[in-house]
């Protein structure tokens, strides 16, 4: 795939992201069995402000961009904590782009950025009705380490 560009920085690609965003949430909200509401009332702004107001947080961003289309069609946001904990915050790739391993340049960018920066702890949140993630996450060495659990208000 020559036609794909890396482009890397922090929170000044945060706008660059919104669609990609956008698309999975939009994947969490009709897979989620219980908490597709909490999803579909998610806003890129809410998401957008964890990331610019918390002046603690190293925010990295890769984003992949189709020249040829002149569109961006994956990303990552990685972040680390005042207390060196890593988190793969955010992955998304479009799906017919998903047979070239760009989600494993994605992350193998993000944990060569954590562990240059020697995070203490990496971490990854996964969405209930994402399960078939887990798989791709575990190639890496990221395995349940609790579950949590949340009720529903009805």
């Amino acid at each position: 795939m020559d036609d794909l560009e890396f482009v890397n920085g922090s929170r000044e690609l945060l706008d660059l992201v919104q669609p990609l965003w956008e698309k999975l949430n939009k994947h969490h909200e009709t897979s989620s069995t219980y908490f597709s509401d909490k999803f579909r009332n998610l806003k890129f702004e809410v998401r957008k402000n964890k990331f610019i107001n918390d002046e603690n947080l190293k925010v990295k961003i890769d984003l992949i961009k189709d020249k040829e289309k002149a569109i961006y069609i994956g990303y990552c946001i990685s972040t680390i904590d005042k207390d060196l904990i890593g988190e793969i915050d955010s992955l998304f790739v479009e799906e017919e782009y998903r047979k070239y391993g760009l989600g494993d340049k994605l992350m193998n960018k993000s944990l060569e950025w954590l562990n240059s920066n020697q995070v203490k702890t990496k971490i990854i949140g996964v969405a209930e009705g994402n399960e078939n993630a887990l798989g791709f996450y575990k190639k890496y060495g990221f395995y349940r380490r609790r579950v949590i659990l949340e009720q529903i208000n009805e």
